[in-house]
């Protein structure tokens, strides 16, 4: 089957460890210790290939063990893995994450220098293949000479979401947000791109206004448990989220991303899409794993409260 999706960026190994009792800085803390994989764009893949969407990944692993593993992931979850390089001469990315008991991330630590060598020359002898997939996600470990050739070559017809992934990555974006048909960031990447410092509500709006206003289609502002903001021609809204039982946070952003895109390609509503990615997220929290395995499209359109649409 042809991939309608392509996903572009991170994909790598997770460590998640849950503090036993408070976390104390400067200390030794008693830790239970997780390992599975994780990165933005391939918690998005699998999550779209979960919700029954046929997905194709494009990231650079090292020629390790740690490689073979995040390789043999994604094809396990039925995600085409032939635009994935590897390197001779860096590692695998790693994120570890330091979770509270509540299960609410405390640091993070990321070894991602693998993802600096996803450069343009790299990038553009994939673009014949990439330009027959009519949806792209994108986030920004790439570097940024990647994102302005990915942004400048999409191809009509062909729709880009991305995310931000960080503060630090956000700056990546300066100067082609108008490539972007659909942006998820946070709070603080909103703020920083948009030049509005975010205190309250009627910020968080004037933020996503003036992103709009630099030429991105739509924008989605992550709120945490306070759900999210959207800024569109036809939404402008906040959305809070379903009832959940939090386990741990990590992953609800890139599940909440794969319901929207999911939602708009099955032919949604942004108000709708948006119900779609708080029902995928609060999935993504109730469960141990960064991506629910119960995750599927019914059981996301039922907790959004919708009627599931044709493609």
């Amino acid at each position: 089957m042809e991939p309608t999706v392509a996903c572009i960026g991170a994909a790598h190994i997770d460590r998640k460890a849950t503090a036993a009792g408070p976390v104390v800085p400067g200390s030794s803390n008693p830790v239970t210790l997780r390992v599975g994989m994780g990165g933005v764009a391939r918690n998005v893949a699998e999550n779209l290939a979960r919700l029954g969407l046929s997905v194709a990944m494009v990231s650079r692993v090292g020629t390790d063990r740690e490689g073979d593993s995040v390789l043999q992931g994604l094809t396990d979850a039925g995600i085409g893995v032939e635009d994935c390089t590897r390197s001779a001469t860096s590692p695998t990315a790693s994120y570890t994450a330091l979770l509270d008991r509540s299960g609410e991330l405390v640091i993070g630590l990321a070894d991602m220098g693998i993802y600096d060598e996803l450069t343009v020359e790299l990038i553009e002898p994939l673009l014949s293949r990439l330009e027959r997939i009519p949806v792209w996600f994108i986030d920004c470990n790439l570097p940024a000479e990647s994102l302005r050739l990915l942004l400048r070559r999409k191809p009509a017809g062909c729709t880009v979401y991305v995310d931000c992934v960080s503060v630090a990555k956000a700056a990546r974006l300066q100067g082609i947000l108008s490539g972007i048909d659909t942006l998820f960031a946070n709070g603080d990447e909103a703020a920083y791109l948009s030049h509005v410092p975010i205190r309250a509500p009627l910020d968080v709006c004037e933020a996503g206004y003036r992103l709009m206003c630099n030429g991105v289609g739509s924008v989605v502002i992550t709120r945490g448990r306070e759900g999210a903001f959207v800024a569109s021609p036809f939404d402008y809204d906040f959305f809070l989220p379903p009832p959940v039982d939090v386990n741990e946070v990590t992953g609800a952003g890139d599940a909440l991303v794969a319901g929207v895109i999911f939602g708009r390609m099955g032919g949604h509503s942004m108000e709708d899409a948006m119900r779609i990615g708080l029902a995928c997220a609060a999935w993504a929290v109730e469960a141990d794993e960064t991506v629910n395995p119960m995750l599927n499209a019914d059981l996301a359109i039922e907790r959004a409260g919708l009627l599931r649409k044709s493609a």
